[in-house]
């Protein structure tokens, strides 16, 4: 009896430890810990933001963090070596200037900041010192505000500089130096190109309020717009080269609910509407358009995303309008205002979001004056992924196969550099974020290893890259500044 039930118990710890074994993540997750950040998440209109700098100019990028509170911009604070031995050093004496939005990776030579009587400098850090040089084609003199924003549609990183009705625009370089580019009349600068091909960029300019409204100021001939009309609420006015013919068109959902192309036309030297689609039945604020490169061929298409679950693709090639219309089978998939277009090996998958209703487990228990309240349901959201197949079969919905997962996804990128990308989300059910990472099965489904990265609410991301070295790092709401970097453990 005793070596019967000495084998079962052989047999039962060898299956768990099995069991444990494979239920482990094929990678190993490492945290370092960059710096203790001053912030405070519970303050009103506290935002946090984390850019890649390389202000040394010594070939490898460090980490700079710049804050906003209700009153203005905080001091930057940059963290050098952050794959060695991390050193953190505050500048004093300026303000960051706020990145408003920040889609794909780029790094800063210099880090346009304001000094203590408001004029803008570029901080730089050469022989051991901080230095502030000024801009080039800018006014030595006080300014009331600036932003550094991110083109929804060609990407480009542009800083606007605001002194009554003047505004100058300057341009990051792919050596990540600014520019001057040109100066406007505007504030609602959106996206920056040059549409008629003289040599000025042309400013794509987005009103949101009080009303939708969009129209093009023309770089090197002041005082020039063309109106383009009003537009419908998250069908946003977006600019790319549709067709690859070097031409650039704009892209919006206008007021009457049809989708409008816009391009230069050389004869009559003016903008005008080159295509237009059918009214598309999507309510006023419950839809979305994005811009992605579905099939492959470095050339975008164009997304148009109802809660209802119809999708439209819309592809501009030999001057016609394509359309393919399809239905997801699932009701309340938003896609979200930031494109996220995520790849998995050699799956690509357009993600989008849904409410659902699930038990929660621990149940949620708390004091509510001298009465106890409890509640085992609640609505989380998860993530819906579109998987798309190869080739042109991804311009119709009909052929996207459906996949929820449940968590919210935040992030998205390449964080190991093996070509598929990992996702940081929110596990509603549990309370808890954690590090994803999919392996696609051999039918084609998407299979989710994680591990836990814990309840603080991830404030802010950045891709470092240093040569083979890479990372992400990660502001957190509790201040901490961390950097992820996974190993294979096989």
């Amino acid at each position: 009896m005793g070596k019967r039930l000495l084998i079962f118990a052989i047999i039962f710890l060898s299956l768990l430890a099995f069991t444990i074994w494979r239920a482990q993540p094929p990678f190993r997750l490492q945290r370092k810990l960059l710096a203790k950040l001053p912030y405070e998440p519970y303050m009103p209109y506290n935002v946090l933001n984390v850019l890649i700098t390389d202000l040394d100019d010594d070939g490898h990028p460090e980490v700079t963090a710049i804050f906003r509170d209700i009153f203005r911009d905080k001091p930057p604070i940059w963290v050098r070596f952050p794959f060695d031995k991390p050193s953190t050093l505050r500048f004093e004496n300026c303000w960051a200037i706020w990145m408003r939005e920040q889609r794909c990776q780029f790094v800063l030579k210099a880090l346009p900041v304001l000094t203590a009587d408001g004029r803008l400098r570029l901080l730089r850090w050469k022989d051991g010192k901080a230095k502030l040089e000024p801009l080039p084609n800018l006014p030595d003199v006080p300014m009331e505000d600036a932003f550094i924003a991110q083109g929804a549609g060609m990407e480009t990183v542009f800083l606007d500089v605001y002194r009554g009705e003047n505004v100058w625009v300057f341009i990051l370089s792919p050596q990540g130096e600014w520019k001057f580019a040109s100066r406007f009349t505007s504030q609602a600068i959106g996206d920056l190109a040059d549409l008629d091909r003289d040599g000025f960029l042309d400013a794509l300019c987005i009103q949101w309020h009080p009303s939708e409204f969009a129209w093009v100021l023309w770089g090197g001939q002041k005082g020039k717009e063309t109106n383009l009309g009003a537009w419908m609420r998250y069908g946003s006015p977006q600019v790319a080269d549709l067709d690859g013919d070097g031409w650039m068109e704009i892209v919006m959902v206008a007021e009457d609910k049809r989708l409008k192309i816009w391009r230069f036309e050389q004869r009559q030297k003016r903008l005008k509407v080159i295509a237009t689609s059918p009214p598309l039945p999507v309510g006023w604020s419950t839809f979305h358009m994005h811009l992605f490169d579905l099939d492959g061929d470095g050339r975008k298409e164009i997304v148009v995303a109802d809660e209802s679950g119809d999708f439209w693709v819309f592809q501009w090639r030999d001057g016609k309008l394509k359309m393919w219309k399809g239905k997801v089978g699932v009701q309340g998939v938003i896609a979200d205002i930031e494109p996220k277009l995520v790849k998995f090996g050699d799956q690509k998958a357009l993600c989008g979001f849904l409410w659902r209703t699930v038990l929660l487990f621990p149940p949620r228990i708390w004091l509510e004056g001298w009465k106890l309240r409890w509640r085992f349901r609640e609505k989380v959201v998860f993530s819906i992924f579109c998987l798309l197949p190869k080739g042109e079969r991804a311009l119709s919905p009909s052929n996207w196969r459906i996949q929820e997962a449940p968590f919210y996804l935040k992030f998205a990128g390449d964080i190991d550099g093996d070509g598929s990308d990992e996702v940081i989300g929110y596990d509603g059910r549990w309370r808890r974020w954690r590090l994803y990472r999919a392996e696609v099965t051999k039918a084609g489904e998407l299979r989710w290893r994680d591990v836990l990265s814990g309840r603080d609410e991830p404030k802010a991301f950045a891709m470092l890259v240093d040569g083979k070295r890479r990372g992400l790092v990660v502001a957190w709401e509790d201040g901490r500044l961390e950097l992820l970097t996974m190993e294979s453990r096989r």
